[in-house]
C-alpha cells in the first residue's frame, strides 16, 4: 500500500498560494509597474499589463487579496500602490533569482538608474553606494549595508533625517538588497529612501516619463562630485 503524502506546512501552503498569484505575467507586469512607489488607476495598470480594464480589476482583486497591494478608493476612480516596501524588496529579489536564470537584457536608461519602490536602483545606486563605503559612511557587512553617524548627519543636513521616533516602525533603519540587474546590493530601507529623497527632492536625477528610469541632471553630476567625490563618466548622465 503507498505512503501517504504528507501534507504541506502552513508556510509551505502560503508560499503555494502566492507563487499562483505571481505566476499570472500580466500580474506580474501590474506589479512592476507599481515598483516606482506611487499610486496608479487600475485603467493605467491595464495598460501597463496589455489587458482590459475587467482583465486587470480581476487581478488587482487576486493581487490585494495575496496582500500584495492596497487599493484607495477616490470617487469612483480606485488607485493601487504596492502593499510596502516589504513587497517591493519580495519583487527585487524574485528578479535578482529569474536574472541568474534567465538572460535579461534591460534598457540602457532602465539598468542606469531607476527607482525601486522608493530607493534608488541600478548602476547609479551601486556607484552611489561605492562612494559611501570609501568615504566610510556606510559599512558594507556580511549581510548588510549599515550607516554611519556621518551619513545620517548628512541626509538630515538635506532635509530627510533618518533617526527620528516617528519614522520608526518594522521597517529596518538599512537594508541591502540585491540589485536585479547588477548583482551587487543598493542601500534599501529607510536609510535608501532618503537617499533617494535627496536626489529626487534636489533636482539631482529626473524621472523619464512612464517608466521607472532616472537620469542624471547635470545639477546631479556636479553636486555627486562635490557631496559625494563621485565623479560620472559622459554615456553615465542620462
Amino acid at each position: 500500500m503507498p505512503a501517504r503524502a504528507r501534507p504541506l506546512p502552513r508556510s509551505g501552503l502560503a508560499i503555494g498560494r502566492l507563487a499562483r498569484v505571481l505566476a499570472e505575467p500580466s500580474r506580474v507586469a501590474m506589479l512592476d509597474a507599481l515598483l516606482d512607489g506611487d499610486g496608479h488607476a487600475v485603467g493605467a495598470l491595464a495598460r501597463a499589463a496589455g489587458v482590459s480594464a475587467a482583465t486587470a480589476s480581476s487581478h488587482v482583486r487576486a493581487l490585494a487579496d495575496a496582500n500584495l497591494v492596497a487599493v484607495d478608493a477616490r470617487g469612483r476612480e480606485r488607485v493601487v500602490r504596492l502593499a510596502d516596501a516589504d513587497v517591493a524588496y519580495l519583487l527585487e529579489q524574485l528578479a535578482a533569482l529569474s536574472a541568474a536564470s534567465v538572460e535579461r537584457r534591460p534598457r540602457d536608461e532602465l539598468r542606469f538608474a531607476r527607482t525601486c519602490y522608493d530607493h534608488l536602483a541600478g548602476v547609479l545606486a551601486i556607484l552611489v553606494v561605492q562612494a559611501l563605503v570609501d568615504r566610510r559612511w556606510l559599512h558594507a557587512t556580511t549581510d548588510n549595508l549599515e550607516p554611519a553617524p556621518a551619513l545620517l548627519a548628512w541626509l538630515a543636513d538635506h532635509g530627510h533625517p533618518v533617526d527620528d521616533a516617528t519614522t520608526r516602525g518594522k521597517r529596518p533603519l538599512s537594508r541591502a538588497c540585491v540589485d536585479w540587474t547588477e548583482r551587487l546590493p543598493h542601500v534599501a530601507g529607510r536609510v535608501g529612501a532618503a537617499l533617494a529623497a535627496v536626489f529626487v527632492d534636489g533636482g539631482w536625477v529626473a524621472r523619464v516619463r512612464d517608466t521607472r528610469a532616472l537620469r542624471v541632471t547635470e545639477r546631479g553630476r556636479h553636486a555627486l562630485a562635490r557631496e559625494l567625490g563621485l565623479t560620472l563618466t559622459i554615456a553615465q548622465r542620462g
